[in-house]
């Protein structure tokens, strides 16, 4: 089958914090003809600019740190769609953008907020979820010498992430590092990337959640990626992605947390069990090349309309 032809008008994360989009793009540049574009300007001009004609064209997010403004879409008669990360940025600006724009496709990181904040996109949205890079988060097979691990933001939006905090400090054996900033990160020893995975993988358990919002987020698949132990929030959106609690991931909340803890530290054979389940789920079905094939999934259906 020929290949599709795609433009992807992006920011570089090829050195920053969070990859994902950079994982993304190399996926998808095995699978299709693929163009990124990093610039700001006037989509007919940056049209002018390329060798081919994109059959489709994928905007990420119109955050300024995420995606180079782009102007001239709403006359634009080439399929195009963006992605919508963190659905709680800026919603009104989002609708927006979509309504000024014309936009006819929309790939929401998250499914359940998506139809929370935005009920009337409902049918112009395309569920494209959180993956991982299986070069990089992995069982590196470490010493596992952290007993319990949290690594990231503590802020008004993780009420639960700020209270496993509190408790968990007086717990022997507990390791916090704090969130190194959305940046460019080059220095090896900054927890980013392969540090960031090995760390994961150092720890028999790994503490987090999904913010007020309930977000599947990326710590979730990274976690079980690096066969750790994760201790987490459920709900409805992440047991649709195939995260079963008690097989691939525990399920906590506020009051049980450190109870929960505590036993799975204690009885290792039962850690290891739901660890390993969760390390091959992940790496089953959430891959960056698993995803990857489901957008182009997603763009031929577009494209037969």
């Amino acid at each position: 089958m020929k290949k599709l032809k795609i433009l992807f008008i992006t920011k570089d994360f090829s050195k920053h914090l969070v990859k994902d989009s950079y994982y993304f793009s190399n996926a998808l540049s095995k699978i299709s003809d693929l163009v990124l574009w990093h610039n700001p300007g006037n989509i007919r001009e940056i049209l002018n600019h390329l060798k081919l004609k994109p059959d489709f064209i994928l905007l990420n997010d119109l955050r300024p740190t995420r995606c180079p403004k782009i102007t001239g879409l709403s006359n634009l008669t080439i399929p195009f769609g963006i992605i919508m990360h963190d659905l709680h940025y800026r919603p009104n600006d989002r609708i927006k953008f979509v309504r000024d724009n014309n936009v006819k496709y929309i790939f929401s990181i998250y499914r359940d907020e998506f139809y929370r904040r935005f009920p009337f996109y409902k049918n112009r949205m395309y569920w494209i979820p959180h993956f991982i890079e299986p070069n990089t988060f992995k069982d590196y097979g470490l010493p596992k010498t952290i007993d319990y691990l949290m690594m990231g933001a503590i802020a008004n939006t993780y009420p639960l992430r700020a209270e496993m905090l509190s408790i968990m400090k007086k717990e022997p054996g507990f390791v916090y590092h704090k969130h190194p900033g959305y940046r460019n990160i080059e220095n090896p020893k900054e927890f980013a990337g392969t540090t960031y995975a090995k760390e994961i993988n150092k720890a028999k358990i790994f503490l987090t959640d999904g913010l007020i919002y309930h977000y599947p987020v990326m710590k979730y698949y990274e976690v079980l990626a690096c066969n750790t132990l994760l201790l987490a929030p459920k709900s409805k959106e992440l047991l649709d992605l195939g995260f079963l609690p008690g097989k691939h991931f525990v399920s906590v909340h506020r009051r049980d947390f450190l109870q929960k803890s505590r036993y799975y530290l204690a009885h290792e054979e039962e850690r290891k069990e739901i660890a390993k389940n969760g390390f091959e789920m992940v790496h089953a079905k959430h891959s960056a090349a698993h995803r990857a094939n489901q957008f182009i999934q997603m763009v031929e259906k577009i494209l037969k309309k």
